[in-house]
C-alpha cells in the first residue's frame, strides 16, 4: 500500500485484491479465509448502514437490515449468522446450530450455490444453509463499492493511512 492511498485504494488493497488472490488457489482452498473477510465486511457494512457501528451493542438493527436486503426472514438470517459468521469467526469453519425448536442447521458450500444463503429442508428437524463463498464475497464487496455513503461511514475512521517510516541514521 502506497503512502497517501485513498480510502478506495486501501479497501481494494486490504480486502478486494487479497480475496481475488485467494480465488486463484486450487480447489477453492482459500474459501474459508475469503468467507471470513466477507463476513466481517458484511457486519461492518450493515452496522454502518444502520448506524450501529460505534459499539452501541445492539445487534438487532443490522440483522434486520441484512435480512431484508437478502430477502430472508429475520429468523433465517440469524440462523445463517450463527452457522457461518459465528462458526467461521470463532472456530475457523462454519458450525452446526440447533434452534429453540430443535431444528438443526448445517452448512454446505459449493460453486453451484448462490451469493445469498439458501435454506434447504432435509427433513423436519434438519435444514442445510447453502452458500457460494466467492459470490457472497463479491456481493458484499459490491455493496461497499455501490453505496458511497455507507462506504464512508464504514471505512473512513478505521482504515489508517500507510506512511513511510524514515529510519534514523
Amino acid at each position: 500500500m502506497k503512502p497517501g492511498a485513498t480510502l478506495t485504494e486501501r479497501f481494494n488493497g486490504w480486502f478486494v485484491e487479497p480475496i481475488e488472490k485467494l480465488k486463484e488457489l486450487p480447489e477453492g482452498d482459500g474459501g474459508f479465509l475469503a468467507l471470513s473477510a466477507a463476513l466481517f465486511l458484511c457486519e461492518r457494512y450493515y452496522r454502518a448502514f444502520t448506524d450501529t457501528h460505534y459499539g452501541r451493542g445492539d445487534d438487532e438493527p443490522f440483522k434486520i437490515a441484512a435480512a431484508k436486503d437478502f430477502g430472508l426472514s429475520l429468523d433465517d438470517f440469524k440462523c445463517f449468522w450463527m452457522v457461518y459468521r459465528n462458526g467461521v469467526q470463532h472456530q475457523g469453519i462454519p458450525r452446526k446450530y440447533v434452534d429453540s425448536k430443535k431444528v438443526e442447521f448445517i452448512w454446505n458450500i459449493s460453486d453451484e450455490f448462490n451469493a445469498i444463503p439458501e435454506f434447504y429442508e432435509i427433513n423436519t428437524y434438519k435444514r442445510e444453509i447453502r452458500l457460494n463463498v466467492w459470490k457472497f464475497a463479491d456481493l458484499i464487496i459490491d455493496k461497499f463499492k455501490t453505496n458511497p455513503i455507507v462506504f464512508r461511514k464504514a471505512i473512513s475512521h478505521t482504515f489508517p493511512e500507510v506512511r513511510d517510516i524514515k529510519q534514523k541514521e
